[in-house]
């Protein structure tokens, strides 16, 4: 299970695979992640178990970001604000790690999370169109029990991605979820 990196019902400014013209000079078919809108400093939780690892790409990229993996699955929080984990550092589903921010190239405040299937720690699907980086909302928990992908808040500009169609090596549906 994966638990949103934001407690509550967070609000999705940008959803995955939305934009493909704005990603098409990074190699990406599209937003390779998603964004939540939220202020600078919001607290940021470990989306799941891993071992942290700091990167900072200064005013490019990421920006100030944060590399959970576990060898099975790897999350990369990003555009942060301050980090309070250390490369190499055990976390656990739920701890705090970091605050939201506005590094590196983001037009605003948010917190950007891109979500990659491992297998012995190597990245599945590379070939996707996306870098291997698949929708985590169809994964995801919201701490309300709730699901991500459904019971999400999505922008105006964010709502054109629920009714998007990915091919089957683009997109993972949730096979466990009842809801058609």
């Amino acid at each position: 299970m994966i638990f949103s990196p934001l407690p509550g019902k967070p609000v999705i400014n940008q959803g995955f695979g939305q934009n493909p013209e704005a990603y098409a000079p990074f190699g990406f078919a599209g937003h390779e992640g998603i964004d939540f809108g939220v202020p600078v400093g919001t607290t940021v939780y470990a989306p799941h178990d891993g071992v942290a690892t700091v990167k900072n790409d200064g005013a490019t990229g990421y920006g100030l970001h944060v590399v959970i993996d576990d060898g099975k699955r790897r999350s990369c929080l990003a555009h942060l604000s301050e980090i309070s984990v250390t490369s190499g550092q055990q976390v656990y589903q739920g701890d705090p790690i970091c605050k939201s921010g506005q590094s590196g190239n983001a037009h605003g405040p948010h917190l950007h999370w891109t979500f990659k299937i491992l297998k012995n720690g190597v990245v599945q699907n590379k070939d996707n169109g996306f870098g291997g980086a698949v929708d985590v909302t169809e994964f995801t928990r919201l701490w309300l029990d709730q699901d991500l992908h459904h019971d999400g808040e999505y922008t105006d500009d964010a709502k054109p991605y629920l009714a998007m169609n990915f091919s089957a090596n683009q997109y993972l549906k949730n096979p466990n979820r009842g809801v058609a």
